[in-house]
């Protein structure tokens, strides 16, 4: 036995998409959903550790930090860096699902277990566009 979701929106009759793979439908979903402009999130300023431990090095040599100040800067620093690089190499939110942002493997989750007919409402980003993923059975 195989899955089936399908894809409507508000304002539609007819279903807008169909796929037997859970992740080409969400992808499709999230495509159907996102305004013109795009709900995609610009990426993060990359940190410049190079120029930023430079600048405290010239702050201590300059006399205006004192050398602990600058070594509890340098491990916010190595913080603020391992925080940066941990939120890159998450799932970026793809959709609203019951109003929270989702993953495409968080959205997928919610039919596990479910049973035949099963619908999740999921929305844009922003809130303004909304749909409904639903899993058959065939």
């Amino acid at each position: 036995m195989a899955n089936l979701f399908v894809l409507n929106l508000a304002g539609t009759v007819a279903p807008v998409a169909a796929d037997k793979n859970a992740n080409r439908l969400i992808a499709a979903a999230a495509a159907a959903l996102a305004p013109a402009c795009g709900d995609v999130p610009s990426a993060p300023e990359p940190i410049d550790v190079d120029a930023r431990r430079a600048a405290l090095f010239g702050e201590v040599t300059a006399g205006s930090m004192t050398m602990d100040a600058a070594v509890a800067a340098l491990k916010a620093l190595d913080a603020e860096v391992a925080a940066a690089s941990k939120a890159a190499k998450a799932d970026p939110p793809v959709l609203l699902l019951a109003g929270e942002p989702a993953t495409a493997a968080e959205v997928k989750r919610a039919f596990r277990g479910a049973d035949d007919g099963t619908s999740v409402v999921v929305a844009s980003l922003d809130g303004e566009r909304t749909g409904t993923i639903t899993m058959f059975r065939v």
